[in-house]
């Protein structure tokens, strides 16, 4: 297994569409700079900024970036015609997608870091006065959960949709809905079950008075998320040995 997560570790040092990933995890932050800047009578500070990208992450850019990355990871198996080799050596279905979905974990941490980092850059430059360590960890605690979080959320997607050719792009365009639905459900009460929204939920991310967070719940449904997900692994990889 070390093997295999080591090898798609340097699959992507040579993998381009990582810079499509990257792209929109920066798009995401600038979005965030300009509702801030532009929203009339708002206070420009770090905490808001983090704010921003933080809801922008999940809502609009992370659940459609991570299925895209994991996806298409998957997909080069087939369009190389690598995955009867693999498969032949041998190396089971399970093993081989479980090693790209916890390199795609790693990925998230470095998505995680990028973001804090970049979104601490630009809220030094535009001279925000509440920067300090303690906003700092907050930053970074409630980007890293709520990323976290919403790659649970897409796991069962990217699983589903990799058992064909091509069949992720359809994975991406359902992950990008998927998100955007957590827009209308983020102020209320479903924001404890929808699996985008938990990470909200987890990091304790500014909510009104009236939505009550209940973590419990949340993170019950993100560990029911991972069970899923290993289920439809054993099912799918079943589906493939008989292949």
């Amino acid at each position: 297994m070390m093997r295999l997560i080591k090898t798609e570790f340097l699959k992507y040092k040579r993998c381009n569409i990582i810079w499509l990933g990257i792209a929109s995890v920066l798009f995401s932050i600038i979005l965030a700079v300009f509702q801030l800047a532009g929203t009339k009578n708002s206070i420009v500070n770090y905490i808001g900024l983090s704010e921003g990208v933080v809801w922008n992450h999940f809502s609009l850019f992370l659940p459609f970036t991570f299925t895209l990355l994991i996806g298409y990871s998957i997909n080069r198996e087939y369009t190389d015609f690598t995955l009867k080799n693999i498969l032949s050596v041998p190396i089971s279905w399970f093993n081989l997608i479980l090693s790209k979905i916890i390199v795609g974990y790693g990925l998230v941490i470095i998505e995680s870091i990028f973001s804090f980092l970049i979104t601490l850059i630009i809220a030094v430059v535009m001279r925000c006065p509440d920067i300090d360590m303690f906003s700092g960890i907050i930053s970074f605690k409630q980007i890293l959960i709520v990323s976290t979080c919403c790659y649970i959320a897409v796991l069962p997607i990217i699983i589903i949709f990799s058992q064909k050719k091509e069949q992720f792009l359809s994975g991406v365009i359902f992950a990008f809905f998927y998100g955007f639905c957590g827009i209308f459900l983020a102020a209320r009460r479903p924001i404890n079950l929808y699996p985008i929204t938990t990470g909200l939920v987890l990091s304790n991310y500014v909510h009104k008075k009236e939505i009550i967070y209940k973590p419990i719940l949340s993170l019950a449904v993100n560990v029911i998320l991972v069970f899923a997900s290993f289920i439809l692994l054993g099912t799918f990889n079943r589906k493939h040995n008989d292949i």
